[in-house]
């Protein structure tokens, strides 16, 4: 393997509290029902508007995601790296293997994030879901990966913690990675990932 596409939200980072309290306060403002963590869980990955439209029966939901981005950006300290999540990358970058990262998220949050957590130094290409015509499940994000690395499909792997991030990495023809301890904990194993890790330094036995 000569490349790893992550997926962040999930994945890299422990976004919990900056996801679900951004939706729950963007719903209430709005004037929307709450919604449970668990029913939300099953649409985390997908586009904001995706979800938005899913939780709020509203078409035109604008608002309710510029609420949310405005949330995420006075609260850019919620997010935090995984536990071994450091060292991982750390590791795959002495092993000369590129690292990229791939999320439905926003660029207007990414960066920070990554920054404070202490990421950022370790990802060569970020894409975000405003670098993308066609955002997860289709394969367009992990094309980019492969043309800015100069690799074919056979040489990578796509990480994720969601279903769009599997099919994402089958729809490029590229060995998906499928982890438990994200939003859709032992779901993921629903979408047949090749492999399953419970721990993200399980990848570094993969390459």
């Amino acid at each position: 393997m000569n490349a790893i596409i992550f997926d962040i939200d999930g994945t890299l980072l422990d976004t919990t509290e900056y996801i679900y309290q951004a939706f729950e306060q963007s719903l209430e403002k709005h004037g929307f029902p709450a919604l449970g963590r668990q029913e939300m869980s099953h649409k985390i990955g997908e586009s904001l508007a995706d979800c938005y439209q899913a939780f709020s029966g509203a078409s035109d939901v604008q608002d309710l995601m510029d609420t949310h981005h405005a949330f995420q950006i006075e609260h850019p300290h919620l997010p935090i790296a995984y536990e071994g999540a450091l060292d991982t990358l750390e590791a795959l970058k002495k092993r000369g293997i590129n690292i990229g990262a791939l999320t439905s998220r926003s660029a207007e949050t990414v960066h920070d994030t990554l920054v404070d957590a202490g990421l950022d130094e370790y990802i060569e290409y970020v894409l975000t879901l405003d670098d993308v015509i066609n955002h997860k499940p289709d394969p367009e994000g992990i094309y980019k990966h492969l043309n800015y690395f100069g690799i074919s499909p056979e040489e990578a792997l796509m990480v994720g913690d969601s279903p769009v991030d599997v099919l994402a990495g089958k729809n490029a023809g590229v060995k998906t990675v499928g982890v438990t301890y994200g939003f859709h904990g032992d779901r993921i194993i629903e979408s047949d990932p090749d492999h399953v890790i419970d721990d993200i330094a399980e990848v570094l036995d993969l390459v």
